[in-house]
């Protein structure tokens, strides 16, 4: 018994991403993310001792929480896999790392906004193999694995197939710097509420992307993140049939922070605008 198990143990710790064993970790994942939702919930809207790690950047005893939960269960069953979390250290080493964010959306679930996530990937490299975003608010979970399409609440979901930009409904996001740095996607902003039907800013980039991948929003662009925030929700668009690029059009790497995101149709218009923006802001800069 004890020798089945530690093959079991020596196996998952050192997985090849075929499917049986990327949906292995994808079900490891989602356990995680669904009962940190249980715990991050107690403290919805009753949110006790509040701190800061930067002029905008909150930080709740939840957050800390969650992380431990998800920490604890990835590592006890993949205990040599890489994890990189925003609230706790390193650990682990290898190529294989998850990457965590235990609230994403930390400002507003302390202010009893429905819109905050756990977010969980598993990455080789660039190359994103399983992730799952789970927004225990609005009831809804997120999830995909390579090569296997993607998922709302067990159903498979596609980006939309709107091709005109004056009809899509975009999202993004401001930095934490936004207040100091010109670079505060000001210039972004405004060119695409002159040419999209609508913009949404949230507040939780992870479900952003997952909005993307289920055909809400047709677009999504922000940059200033972490990997823990963009990860997850990265995989997601592209196993719903999205596109993913840098702010040049070149190929994104989810971990770097700085992506747009698209439901492929409408990628070269979004690209257009942002990179039109960029230059004015460069221009005036100069």
């Amino acid at each position: 018994m004890q020798m089945a198990e530690a093959q079991k143990s020596a196996k998952m710790q050192h997985f090849m991403p075929v499917e049986d064993e990327t949906q292995g970790a994808l079900a490891v994942a989602e356990r995680a993310a669904l009962q940190a939702g249980e715990l991050v919930m107690k403290g919805w809207r009753t949110v006790g001792e509040i701190s800061r790690k930067g002029r905008f950047d909150l930080l709740t005893e939840y957050d800390l929480g969650s992380e431990r939960l998800i920490r604890e269960q990835l590592s006890q069953e993949f205990p040599s896999h890489r994890i990189v979390g925003e609230e706790d250290a390193e650990s682990g080493e290898g190529e294989l790392v998850w990457y965590v964010d235990p609230i994403d959306g930390t400002t507003n679930f302390v202010h009893g906004h429905f819109f905050f996530a756990m977010s969980i990937a598993l990455y080789r490299g660039s190359e994103g193999l399983v992730g799952v975003v789970h927004a225990p608010a609005l009831g809804v979970t997120w999830k995909a694995a390579r090569g296997g399409g993607a998922f709302r609440n067990g159903k498979r979901c596609r980006v939309s197939t709107r091709d005109q930009l004056e009809e899509a409904v975009c999202a993004t996001g401001f930095p934490y710097d936004r207040w100091s740095s010109p670079d505060n996607n000001h210039a972004e902003l405004a060119l695409f509420l002159q040419r999209a039907r609508g913009i949404r800013r949230c507040g939780a980039a992870s479900i952003d992307l997952c909005l993307v991948a289920d055909g809400t929003y047709d677009i999504y662009w922000e940059q200033g993140l972490n990997a823990w925030d963009m990860c997850a929700g990265a995989l997601l668009v592209k196993e719903a049939g999205g596109q993913l690029s840098t702010y040049d059009g070149n190929t994104a790497d989810p971990r770097t922070g700085k992506l747009i995101a698209s439901n492929g149709v409408l990628h070269d218009a979004a690209v257009r605008t942002v990179r039109e923006a960029r230059n004015k802001l460069l221009s005036h800069k100069s």
